[in-house]
């Protein structure tokens, strides 16, 4: 008999007002190029991806996110224009600073750890962090026109990251479980 799991991922999510930008941005791509699976989620960096978690073990997991949480100040973020990962993502780009990276590298090696908590077996691949405005549901057709408006576009904003944010699929949408604030 299989234990019930539940789907969770560990991101950083930005304040206000860069939150509502990118709210509005992800808007846009849902009402002008029918894409709006990135509303099924607030905007964020992810820092791991969605994992399995068993029935029970919320209260571990969120114990050691506090724990691992501590050892971290606050960690400024840079978005930078937009890209694409091929011809089904757009996305805001995201600086690859020395405190998001290590964090992320830190982050991966706990839940590599703890097999017992994550269910986390994903192959050792390269982070791009990134904050998407369109996937899944944007056809190659509108992902070209799309494209045609927003690779010559720029954008940029910052924030500082004063919390991680413990994510969790409902059945539906991602909603906020909670926030573990950087404190070192």
């Amino acid at each position: 008999m299989s234990v019930p799991q539940d789907l969770y991922f560990i991101a950083i999510v930005p304040p206000e007002p860069v939150f509502s930008e990118l709210q509005e941005l992800r808007h846009h791509f849902s009402e002008k190029y029918n894409s709006s699976h990135a509303l099924k989620s607030p905007p964020h960096v992810t820092l791991i991806s969605p994992f399995s978690l068993n029935d029970g073990k919320e209260e571990e997991l969120k114990s050691i996110l506090k724990e691992f949480s501590e050892g971290y100040t606050d960690i400024e973020i840079e978005l930078e224009n937009f890209s694409t990962f091929g011809t089904k993502v757009i996305f805001v780009d995201v600086s690859k600073t020395e405190g998001l990276i290590n964090i992320q590298q830190d982050l991966e090696k706990v839940t590599r750890s703890k097999g017992d908590i994550f269910n986390y077996n994903y192959d050792e691949r390269s982070y791009h962090p990134h904050m998407t405005l369109a996937f899944k549901d944007l056809s190659k057709k509108n992902f070209h026109k799309a494209w045609k408006k927003f690779k010559d576009r720029t954008y940029h904003a910052s924030f500082v990251a004063g919390a991680i944010t413990l994510l969790k699929h409902n059945g539906k949408r991602w909603k906020v479980r909670d926030q573990f604030n950087l404190v070192e």
